[in-house]
This record gives structure tokens, C-alpha cells and sequence, in this order.
């Protein structure tokens, strides 16, 4: 391959032109025999503006035995080339390690593999052409034609109107946060939107860091059942309003021949440990889902940690790692994550109503920075406040109140309140507090 290598430098310096590199993505690295030759050249242009020419090259006693010769190879052929050896020098050392790792121990290496596929894939595609947005104007006119049909709600609906109305659902590599203090029902609300795209047709996996399949399914029951959360979890005879265990068994009789599976993973699915990312890819791969929850960030391990790294490093790493897995399944991803405790402070401080700021999120920034959306909440007696504090794909500052009941499930739209860049009120929508029941 480093006949390549020649070529190319021959090319270059019988052209007098860098266009074979700068066309294609292709510096110094490329080169590993004529790598001093093709740093004089690079030196040379950064310095005088041009390819030095043959004479020059040659006045350079270390170069004074260069092979010239003309070079009828196509640019495509030199460049197919480089990018081959370049592949080759930096995918060896990766299989010989990943070699002894199999050997030692398989789950390392499946670890190790994911740890590189993302720089693996950087190789692999960094030679693709730009995209000229006025020649390629006509792709957008299906786009707009989704969007127009669609009418506002552009992905996986979060099972309230309003909300839909600011973030048009939860979209292909959604990111999203849910942020709340100790208590608040933060769980309760990643379930409530993950009933809501199940309820619409959608797959959903869910990995539960604390709670079992069986007090998930209890939960699923209340949001989407109507059943008593108590009266499922004490074994009660009434499970709510006219509601009896009778009542209960045909509803899952019934639910047992759904099509849309709901899929729950605890640790001791996954061999007791915690979930990583490249579990977590592994899952995907095998369900299949068009939505994921995570219960919740802190509750998984950072398979990039280094020993001793603290932990709002590891939080930053397992929030890049979800985020680049939204974009790579195209899929929306949702997460509780913790308010720390300023946030506490700050709240007791001003009003009992205060949800949580972006700058709450407790040990990492790196969580709301590499979210697409964080929506931090705040329970206020029979209600819910929903604040979206980010949202990349549109409408910020905006807050909705719910009225929320956790032990029967009934989640009935309450007040919608339009807010400008500082948080405060500019105008008030009611609707009907009866409302309706979203399920």
C-alpha cells in the first residue's frame, strides 16, 4: 500500500496542487511510509502558499533519492487506497485486543467492542460528500408533507394534548429528561408517558433499576386499568370505584392478548448487574421497541468509567452515550433524573410551587446538556406542574397543570399556562376542570 503513498506524493508535487487531499478528507495521518515527505510538502504550503516544485523537493538532501515518475492512477484509486491502509493500521491493534479480552472474559469484550464502535463508525463514514441543501430541495417536500398531514404532533404522543402542542411528541433521537425532587413522582410520570405510546400502538422497553416487573405491572395496571394502586399492592377485594378483583382478572385476561408488548428489564435479567450501554443496545437490538425508558440514569453503570472517576463524570458519560443511542436506533429515550438539593433550598426559599431549574439536575450539568428536552415537575397537592425547561425542537418556559391522581390513575388536564423567557405567567388558557380521562 505505500505505492499509494508514492503516487499520490508524485501526483501532488507533479500537479502542484493539493486537491487529492483536500477533496477527500485525507492529511498526513494517511501516510506511514512517506509520512516525512508528505509533512514537507503540507509545511511548504502553510508557509509560501504553494506545493513546493520538483526542484525544491529534490534541494532536500533527506528527499534527494525520491522516486519521480508520472502517475496515471485515478484520484479515486489513490484515495480507496489510503483509506484502506488508514482502516487496516487502525483496526489491527483494535482486533488483537479485542482477541485477548474474548479470551479472558466475553463480557469485557462485548463492553470493550461497544466502547469503540462509535469511533469504528467515525472511520468508516467520515469520506461521505456534504449536502447541498438548494440541490437537494426537493427532498424536503416529503418532509413538509408529513408535517402538514400530521397537523402539530410529529412523533410518539406524550398522552397530554397540550404538552404535544409545545413538543409535537417525543421525536426520533429525543433525549429526554424528566427532572423532580425526592418524591414527586417522578416514576410515576416516565410511566404515564410510556403507557401513553403503548396505549398509541408503540413498543416499549423499560429498564427498571429498583423496582420489580410485578410493582411495574401493578403501576401499569393503575394508569392504564384504572385498578387501586393500594388496593393492588395490599391484595385488596376492592380495587377502586365498583371495581373488584373479578373486574381485575378479566382486565388482564383481556390484556394478555395484546399484540404491543411492554417489556420490563430489572438486574436480575441481565444477570444481576446494573444496565450499561452496550446491554442496553443489545436489548434494543433483541425487542425491537419504538420507545425506551430508563428508571433511572443513576441506577446504571458507565462502561467508559475510568477507576476513581467521579461521579458527575460518569453521569455526563451515560447521558452522552443515551442521547448517541436515540440518534443511532432513532428512537426517543426517557429518563428521571434527580433535582439536587439547592433546588430544595431554593424552593423553600420562594414558593412551595417552584419546580426545579435546568441547573438543578444533581452531580452533572452533562445530563441537561446532552438532553433534547428536560421537563422537570412539581407535585402540588391533587395537582401536577410540568415546566419544560428545554426543548430543542421548539417552544420553552412553557408550564402545565394536571390533575393527578397516582392511586387511581386519573390524569386529567387542569390549566395550561403560556410563560415568557424568565418563567413568569404572560397568559392563562383553563380548560374545563372536569376534563376528560386520558385513558
Amino acid at each position: 500500500m505505500s505505492m499509494a503513498e508514492l503516487q499520490t506524493i508524485n501526483k501532488i508535487l507533479l500537479t502542484r496542487s493539493l486537491s487529492v487531499l483536500n477533496q477527500n478528507n485525507i492529511d498526513s495521518d494517511y501516510f506511514l511510509t512517506y509520512r516525512d515527505e508528505i509533512d514537507y510538502i503540507l509545511d511548504h504550503y502553510t508557509e509560501h502558499g504553494n506545493v513546493p516544485d520538483k526542484e525544491t523537493f529534490l534541494s532536500e538532501s533527506r528527499f534527494k533519492e525520491h522516486d519521480f515518475f508520472e502517475v496515471s492512477e485515478s484520484d479515486k484509486y489513490l484515495v480507496e487506497t489510503l483509506q484502506e491502509q488508514y482502516m487496516y493500521k487502525h483496526l489491527v491493534p483494535f482486533v488483537h485486543t479485542l482477541a485477548d479480552k474474548v479470551t479472558d472474559n466475553s463480557e469485557e469484550a462485548v463492553e470493550f467492542l461497544m466502547a469503540q464502535v462509535e469511533q469504528i463508525k467515525s472511520l468508516a463514514s467520515q469520506y461521505k460528500e456534504g449536502y447541498d441543501i438548494v440541490k437537494g430541495g426537493q427532498d424536503r417536500k416529503s418532509e413538509y408533507d408529513f408535517r402538514n398531514e400530521s397537523k402539530g404532533l410529529l412523533g410518539i404522543t406524550t398522552g397530554i394534548a397540550e404538552l404535544d402542542d409545545i413538543t409535537h411528541g417525543w421525536l426520533k433521537e429525543d433525549f429526554i429528561v424528566i427532572a423532580g425532587r425526592t418524591n414527586e413522582g417522578k416514576t410515576w410520570v416516565l410511566l404515564f408517558f410510556l403507557v401513553s405510546a403503548w396505549l398509541a400502538g408503540v413498543p416499549v422497553l423499560l429498564y427498571s433499576g429498583e423496582m420489580s416487573e410485578t410493582i411495574v405491572g401493578f403501576r401499569f395496571d393503575t394508569l392504564h386499568g384504572k385498578f387501586s394502586g393500594t388496593g393492588l399492592m395490599k391484595g385488596s377485594d376492592e380495587l377502586g370505584e365498583s371495581k373488584t378483583k373479578d373486574d381485575y382478572y378479566d382486565y388482564l385476561e383481556n390484556l394478555s392478548s395484546t399484540d404491543v408488548p411492554f417489556v420490563v428489564i430489572t438486574p436480575k435479567h441481565i444477570g444481576g448487574k446494573r444496565l450499561t450501554i452496550p446491554k442496553l443496545h443489545q436489548l434494543i437490538e433483541k425487542y425491537n421497541p419504538g420507545i425506551v425508558g430508563i428508571d433511572q440514569l443513576s441506577l446504571m453503570d458507565d462502561y467508559r468509567a475510568e477507576r476513581g472517576e467521579q461521579t458527575r463524570i460518569r453521569y455526563t458519560h451515560i447521558a452522552e452515550d443515551l442521547f448517541l443511542t436515540s440518534e443511532k436506533y432513532e428512537i426517543p429515550i426517557l429518563t428521571p433524573a434527580q433535582a439536587n438539593r439547592d433546588s430544595s433550598k431554593k424552593s423553600a426559599n420562594k414558593s412551595n410551587e417552584e419546580a426545579p431549574e435546568l441547573e438543578h439536575l444533581a452531580e452533572s450539568d452533562g445530563i441537561g446538556q446532552n438532553a433534547t428536552r428536560v421537563l422537570t415537575i412539581k407535585s402540588i397537592g391533587p395537582t401536577m406542574k410540568f415546566s419544560l425547561k428545554k426543548n430543542r425542537y421548539g417552544e420553552r418556559f412553557s408550564e402545565i397543570m394536571m390533575i393527578w391522581d397516582l392511586d387511581k390513575g386519573i390524569v386529567k388536564p387542569f390549566l395550561t399556562a403560556q410563560t415568557d423567557n424568565k418563567g413568569q405567567i404572560k397568559e392563562s388558557n383553563p380548560v374545563e376542570q372536569e376534563g376528560v380521562d386520558l385513558f
